[in-house]
């Protein structure tokens, strides 16, 4: 995969000179913020200044992460009765 790596590209996956990987969530322009999601699922935000000096270079995605919701399954839902009791709530 050759991109470059001068700014960061939400949804795009890299790999910093630590090994530690990750992929951009959001990026902030306007606040000058980039949130970054690692592999393991930890969120973490840094200065879109400091991006270049971080070393981060673009990977492919991982075949599976912590984070991935691919594995959620919304039929296992289906059934479940979510709606609460008024009289069954706890007054403090």
């Amino acid at each position: 995969m050759t991109l470059n790596s001068d700014e960061p590209v939400e949804g795009n996956w890299y790999e910093l000179p630590s090994g530690e990987i990750f992929t951009v969530v959001t990026v902030d322009e306007d606040d000058g913020i980039v949130e970054i999601q690692y592999d393991d699922a930890t969120l973490d935000e840094i200065e879109l200044e400091a991006w270049e000096e971080l070393g981060a270079d673009p990977i492919d995605p991982p075949d599976e992460w912590a984070g991935d919701y691919a594995g959620f399954d919304e039929d296992e839902d289906e059934g479940l009765d979510y709606e609460v009791d008024p009289d069954e709530i706890e007054e403090e």
